[in-house]
């Protein structure tokens, strides 16, 4: 599913992951009805906008520091996606009396989501759950946009219809009520929403249970390779003390050879001696 983080993150790149993760969450709950992220009278416009400032001015900052700025510019188009300012325009929609176009403009959330995912993809250098995650998010929102303007029913309600639906739960569960889909379209959505979500939540679940394992076989890998390299240091400890006990032993020997010599030499003297004194008498 993916390789898993392979290092430890940097504070900067804890910074950017988290900053992504709110970004995306305030994307869903926007969607969701639970909060405004389009009116600037709402604390999560600024937050929002917060964050978006905060991503553009980093990206632009490696934009000037990067020495082949075309290169930069291709690598790094999740980035550029990320800070694509959607609140701002749908601000500016109000301000010329363009309202009725926010509603079919917010799809457009979709694009910066896909740079959101792309820059947690970097960060964490995953692949396969992140894919999982934002086909699983933009199909909802997808079909939350289909079924709202199919049954002409407001987005946060249609949003959580989808949810419900996807999980299996069903709308009727959660909130007492149940929403028939009566155009060819509704019932087409109803149709995919329930054959994808059973689809969506085993991906999930395999997902998940891929990563946890690998991240599990990464850790005793990680471990085995710490037990190595001490069986290693080990080993070369024992061969240096072996070195230091062979040269002791060779040191040993030539003391040995020597008190031989001089022992020799002694006795041949003392031989010597006493046939000059034999010889004397």
């Amino acid at each position: 599913m993916m390789q898993g983080i392979n290092k430890k993150l940097t504070p900067y790149q804890w910074v950017m992951a988290i900053l992504s993760i709110i970004s995306i969450f305030l994307i869903l709950l926007d969607f969701a009805a639970v909060i405004s992220i389009d009116q600037p009278t709402s604390k999560w416009f600024w937050i929002n906008a917060g964050i978006v400032v905060y991503f553009a001015i980093d990206y632009f900052y490696h934009l000037r520091q990067a020495k082949d700025k075309k290169v930069f510019f291709k690598t790094h188009i999740y980035d550029l996606l990320s800070i694509i300012p959607m609140g701002l325009l749908f601000v500016g929609l109000n301000v010329f009396n363009l309202s009725g176009l926010v509603s079919d403009l917010r799809l457009l959330r979709l694009i910066r989501l896909a740079g959101l995912m792309g820059k947690l993809r970097e960060i964490f250098h995953t692949n396969g759950l992140l894919y999982v995650i934002f086909f699983t998010i933009t199909f909802i929102l997808v079909g939350a946009e289909a079924f709202a303007i199919a049954e002409h029913v407001t987005l946060d309600t249609a949003f959580w219809w989808v949810v419900s639906t996807a999980s299996t739960v069903g709308y009727d569960a959660i909130f007492g009520k149940t929403i028939p889909p009566h155009s060819i379209v509704g019932k087409f959505v109803t149709l995919i929403t329930m054959l994808l979500g059973i689809g969506i939540v085993g991906m999930l679940t395999s997902s998940i249970t891929s990563y946890l394992m690998r991240r599990t076989n990464g850790a005793h890998t990680h471990e085995t390779h710490d037990n190595i390299e001490l069986i290693l240091k080990k080993l070369d400890d024992i061969e240096k003390q072996n070195q230091a006990l062979t040269d002791q032993n060779k040191k040993l020997q030539a003391e040995i050879e020597n008190l031989k010599t001089e022992q020799n030499s002694s006795k041949l003297s003392k031989i010597k001696d006493w046939f000059e004194k034999r010889k004397d008498n």
